[in-house]
């Protein structure tokens, strides 16, 4: 099935691209979340109609995100974890923990744009994208620090 995108879709299209897609996948997760409309001849016709309207806005919300983007470029996040005798640390940072501190810091940041695909259990930095658009990443590092086990 044939549908034009309403809003960028994560590994399926950006704003006004008419895709292919599985009808399944339309009927039942793009059309109810209003992030695609069918591709009739009628509804493409109209898409057209708005599009220097809707590139403008586009390229505002671009240029929106690029800013926020360097921003945050660069950023460390501090985490501290108990770990035991062996090294083996308790807890992890995960992605509720990276939005926490974001927030602290005035960036409001939801949970579906941060990319950790594993919690951080690791002691030492690692990098974490933040998704805004599809070719806009920001990298935050999450430095995980060793805090001995009390007895």
């Amino acid at each position: 099935m044939k549908v034009i995108l309403r809003e960028d879709v994560k590994n399926l299209g950006t704003t006004g691209e008419i895709v292919e897609v599985k009808t399944g996948y339309a009927r039942n997760f793009l059309l109810p979340q209003n992030l695609a409309q069918a591709a009739t001849p009628s509804a493409i016709k109209n898409w057209e109609l708005g599009a220097a309207r809707r590139a403008k806005k586009l390229s505002a919300e671009l240029e929106d995100a690029k800013k926020a983007a360097a921003k945050l470029n660069g950023i460390v996040l501090p985490y501290q974890r108990t770990v035991n005798i062996e090294g083996i640390v308790f807890g992890s940072v995960t992605k509720s923990d990276v939005q926490k501190s974001l927030a602290e810091l005035g960036h409001k940041i939801s949970k579906d744009h941060i990319e950790i695909h594993a919690p951080i259990k690791k002691i030492g930095e690692s990098e974490v994208q933040i998704y805004f658009k599809p070719t806009v990443y920001a990298k935050i590092t999450v430095k995980l620090e060793a805090v001995e086990e009390k007895k």
